[in-house]
């Protein structure tokens, strides 16, 4: 979410909406040419931090070790740049913008989340150890000291993970399990709809569902 909009990413796209969802603009495809010829050809869960959009950028050889994370511009969608990092997969990103702390996952299951120094060149930081591991995880992102991530599992679980210590909080499921739909990306905002606001794609595509939850 931003100010009177959202921003949204597919594979190699990426669509600003005004409020009540109409298209304000849109880069299809977003990836430039000279990213995509080294292989980048999958934007995963995007953050958007002041003036600019976070995009990870994936490359499918996961054995390689190497992903990207990109910067485009918030209003007009226009690349800015890109960094390399030593990841294997690359999901989501989300970063702390008190701390400029950006978070990210090695690998769609796991028991850690990356973290790096985006103010220093994206310096890689010590990673944060989960108090449970975390399958098929997709999106995240930072509100209020926890980070919090969808997932595509079996239930399509929604959980909050504490930043200080790691600890994991089931928070529920987005629906749409057994085969109906596959979890993707999410923002964490506080806004009249909800709290936090995944998004849940049918298999046949369309339609992609964007929901909103409240948090007791």
């Amino acid at each position: 979410h931003i100010p009177n909009g959202w921003i949204f990413s597919g594979t190699n796209s990426l669509w600003r909406t005004d409020n009540a969802l109409k298209e304000v603009g849109s880069a299809n495809p977003a990836i430039p040419a000279e990213w995509s010829a080294r292989g980048f050809n999958h934007i995963g869960d995007i953050d958007v931090i002041g003036k600019y959009i976070y995009a990870p950028l994936e490359q499918p050889d996961y054995a390689k070790g190497i992903q990207a994370t990109a910067r485009f511009d918030r209003d007009t969608l226009r690349f800015i740049d890109a960094v390399t990092l030593p990841q294997h997969e690359n999901s989501f990103v989300t970063i702390d913008p008190d701390t400029q702390t950006a978070y990210s996952m090695d690998h769609f299951d796991g028991n850690t989340i990356l973290r790096y120094d985006v103010a220093q060149n994206w310096r890689r930081l010590p990673s944060l150890r989960l108090s449970t591991t975390l399958h098929h995880t997709q999106g995240a992102d930072i509100l209020k000291g926890v980070i919090w991530i969808s997932t595509s599992d079996a239930r399509n679980d929604l959980y909050g993970v504490d930043l200080r210590t790691g600890k994991v909080r089931a928070n529920g499921s987005m629906g749409h399990t057994g085969g109906q739909g596959e979890g993707e990306g999410l923002d964490a905002t506080a806004l009249a709809s909800g709290f936090v606001h995944p998004l849940c794609i049918d298999p046949k595509i369309n339609p992609v569902w964007l929901e909103h939850f409240a948090l007791a």
